[in-house]
């Protein structure tokens, strides 16, 4: 049968690109379905607005700190709307019209629109029907949004609003306590809002090592983040204010009202309105597409790839299964997804960076373990720079002494 592509993949962030580019190959004709901005979250909601936002967050707290190096700044200030407007020109540099450009060079094409299977081989985007031999689905997660009573009624926003508000609220609770929450935590409160973190486990950045998490929750405190742990949000309403949230934090219930509730409780796939059950793709409750080590799905001409097959969610494990499931798409030796040694930072106030497994994991795989701890207010650098909260965590098998696991949390750690 003769079809309109040897490939369609559907979304276009790290992992769709990587697949497509992959994919490519003498006269096959490659394509990719967006129905939003081309490049994903990463460029345009999530790595890179982000991270400018905390660069002038950072730099803004440096200059506060200028008196400790025997430097007289005065009194510095910052201007939000100038903060958001060089957020904004990032991302059109590095976001929608460069991936464009891209994908020409590359000679793939790009379909606008909301992608649906009408059947296996079959996709309805946008009133029109496209054919393909073969499948990548990187369509990505969306805002997990926590089973509270209320939060259907009040106005929450997710990291893509929080990226581009017009103002700065004065206050903002943040429900969730991982990567997303506690960076965007820093740098609103670094603005200037009064910022509370909610956080349902007992340390933020729960997959961290404890001690590590312990000098992340110091640090973002020292700029004015209260934080409370193990705490359970009841409910959520609207108040003249904004938002009212209700919390058990231990025994007691706290109600705080907010202008503004950011929800970072987690991500969720990002596959409502595909159609996978017309496509036969089998899915978990959660709607998190199940693959095999090679990426494909259950039907063997489609494969998934990123964050919506349930794995890391991190812009370069997405590039990474991209290009194995591209690869994979075509090739007659697959690849296998290898994500043991996987890399990932959290830019929080000092910066957090991990690598392998915690001390828990190693020890739950290989029993006996050796574990070294060096604090950073030992260092000469750290002295120096007037840096010194932080430490280096290394975990290694103790039948061969090979490290397993790497930690640290201090200035540039990532």
């Amino acid at each position: 049968m003769k079809y309109d592509y040897d490939l369609l993949v559907i979304g276009s962030g790290s992992a769709g690109f990587s697949a497509a580019e992959a994919a490519r190959g003498t006269g096959r004709k490659i394509g990719i379905v967006e129905s939003n901005k081309l490049g994903g979250d990463c460029p345009n909601f999530a790595c890179v607005p982000t991270k400018a936002l905390l660069r002038s967050a950072k730099a803004f707290l440096s200059l506060k700190q200028m008196d400790s190096l025997g430097i007289e700044v005065g009194s510095p200030r910052f201007s939000f709307e100038r903060v958001m407007k060089r957020r904004g020109a990032l991302v059109e540099t590095l976001g929608g019209s460069r991936m464009e450009k891209i994908a020409n060079q590359l000679g793939i094409d790009i379909v606008r629109g909301f992608a649906t299977f009408m059947d296996p081989h079959t996709l309805h985007v946008d009133g029109k029907e496209l054919t393909a031999a073969r499948f990548v689905i990187a369509t990505g997660t969306k805002t997990l949004v926590p089973s509270v009573p209320g939060i259907s009624d009040v106005p929450w926003i997710s990291h893509k609003e929080a990226i581009a508000l017009d103002q700065r609220p004065d206050t903002m609770i943040v429900i969730g306590g991982g990567p997303v929450g506690c960076e965007l935590s820093l740098f609103y409160a670094v603005m200037g809002t009064n910022v509370t973190l909610l956080q349902a486990s007992p340390h933020i950045l729960h997959r961290e090592e404890p001690e590590v998490s312990e000098v992340a929750a110091q640090g973002l405190a020292s700029v004015g983040v209260k934080i409370y742990t193990s705490a359970e949000v009841v409910r959520v309403e609207k108040h003249e204010k904004g938002v009212r949230v209700t919390a058990r934090v231990g025994t007691a219930m706290q109600s705080m009202d907010v202008a503004r509730l950011l929800l970072a409780a987690g991500r969720t796939s990002n596959t409502g309105g595909l159609g996978l059950q017309a496509a036969g793709v089998t899915t978990d409750a959660f709607g998190t597409i199940e693959t095999n080590e090679e990426l494909r799905t259950s039907q063997k001409h489609i494969w998934a790839a990123g964050d919506v097959d349930g794995g890391m969610q991190f812009t370069h494990t997405a590039h990474y299964e991209g290009g194995i499931a591209g690869h994979n798409a075509f090739a007659r030796n697959a690849k296998r997804v290898d994500e043991r040694v996987v890399p990932r930072v959290t830019f929080v106030h000092p910066e957090v960076a991990s690598v392998g497994m915690t001390e828990a994991q190693a020890k739950e795989v290989l029993g006996s373990v050796l574990v070294g701890t060096f604090p950073l207010r030992g260092l000469g650098r750290g002295l120096i720079d007037g840096h010194r909260d932080g430490l280096i965590k290394l975990i290694a098998d103790k039948k061969t002494r090979n490290v397993v696991g790497g930690h640290m949390v201090g200035e540039r750690a990532g």
